[in-house]
């Protein structure tokens, strides 16, 4: 149990063609949720979520796509991705958007709190945080941490499953390899949240998703 967490995605439809259903991303602190992304109101689609995929190397053709869907009876973020990756499976899909101000008077909150569904072949998925001064650059590293998610067999859209990551858990990437000298996570310089899925380069498995439902 995390005293104080950022629940940060959920609900969440995770897949080989990932849907996501996204209705919040919030903060626990002192039993208290602060939510940072709410999908669930037109106000949440004033932040831009951009894609961050593998498409620089030639064999290269993940995909992510995010959007936000409504209808008559709710409102949620949905993305789909999907995974074709090289044989050693080197490739990742997913999207990032800018971590919004309030996160950093939250620096000494304890860790990610999602809820989240899958659909799909892709069960290994991570968030991906980012320092504001390393956006953009050359050679940038992010803080990451892993999750798996049950995949619902049937694709019928079955319970939501609670995945917890503690801050201190996360940590430094380049390229999927572990920069071991980079500081700490420090949320209060994290510019930017991302959700990615991958194929499994440097893992013990390997994953690829051509197909998928909703």
């Amino acid at each position: 149990m995390l005293p104080k967490v950022i629940r940060a995605l959920g609900p969440l439809v995770l897949g080989s063609v990932l849907s996501v259903s996204c209705s919040t991303m919030e903060i626990h602190k002192t039993n208290k949720e602060m939510t940072l992304f709410d999908f669930t109101t037109d106000k949440q689609q004033n932040h831009l979520w951009r894609e961050i995929s593998d498409t620089v190397r030639e064999p290269g053709m993940s995909k992510a796509v995010f959007s936000i869907q409504k209808t008559r009876l709710f409102q949620r973020a949905v993305m789909f991705a999907m995974i074709n990756p090289q044989p050693n499976g080197a490739g990742f899909a997913g999207v990032q958007t800018e971590m919004p101000d309030t996160a950093a008077s939250h620096a000494q909150d304890t860790g990610l709190k999602l809820l989240v569904r899958g659909q799909g072949q892709l069960k290994y998925w991570k968030v991906v945080l980012t320092d504001t001064d390393q956006i953009g650059a050359m050679k940038q590293y992010s803080y990451e941490q892993k999750f798996t998610v049950e995949l619902d067999p049937k694709e019928t859209g079955g319970d939501m499953d609670i995945v917890e990551l503690p801050f201190s858990e996360f940590k430094a990437f380049f390229r999927g390899r572990e920069v071991e000298d980079a500081p700490p996570l420090d949320l209060a310089k994290t510019g930017a949240f991302g959700l990615q899925t991958f194929g499994g380069v440097y893992d013990n498995f390997k994953q690829k998703g051509t197909r998928g439902t909703y």
